[in-house]
């Protein structure tokens, strides 16, 4: 073999060896976005999965450590009465973004349960404003500890993330509930 021969056999092995890294690395990025592809689909479905348990779950009625079952919407207008006791109905139906009418129906309902009591509030003109009955701050007090549950479970997960791993999850939360409000 000749001094040209021999450089012309390395060149063509260092072409083989280029082409089996090009062969090898263009597998490896086809194989790496299949399984990104997979992760993102298990992603996508354990999420799914994960809001309808959340939906079927907060969507039970509760007793919230009283003898009466209440609703969602329910829970949700006890716990605003208490945080804001001067509204009248008009303006928790504004803070709940509900209409009046869905507003006056469900105090109609937490009356007839026990929860509130309406009183007629002497300011500048009359209002009626609601107030929590000692079984209505049961129920609060209950359904707050079962947030506080949640945001346990939630801490505990989180605390071993690092900075970029909680941005990366409050970006991403953002950004879907976003796209849920504008779909």
């Amino acid at each position: 073999m000749t001094f040209s021969q021999s450089a012309y056999r390395v060149t063509i092995s260092q072409s083989g060896d280029i082409i089996a890294a090009y062969v090898l690395t263009l597998m490896y990025t086809c194989y790496t976005i299949v399984n990104m592809k997979n992760d993102i689909e298990r992603i996508c479905e354990l999420l799914l999965e994960m809001i309808c348990e959340f939906y079927e779950n907060d969507s039970k009625a509760r007793t919230f450590g009283t003898d009466t079952e209440l609703y969602h919407s329910e829970i949700h207008m006890l716990q605003c009465i208490k945080d804001n006791p001067d509204l009248h109905i008009s303006a928790i139906a504004r803070k709940l973004g509900i209409t009046r009418g869905a507003a006056s129906q469900t105090v109609k309902r937490l009356e007839r349960k026990q929860m509130i009591v309406k009183e007629v509030k002497q300011t500048r003109g009359s209002k009626v404003v609601m107030r929590l009955t000692p079984k209505g701050e049961t129920a609060c007090f209950n359904h707050k500890c079962a947030h506080e549950r949640y945001n346990t479970i939630i801490s505990e997960i989180l605390t071993d993330s690092d900075k970029d791993q909680l941005k990366f999850l409050i970006d991403f939360l953002l950004q879907f509930k976003k796209a849920l409000k504008e779909s």
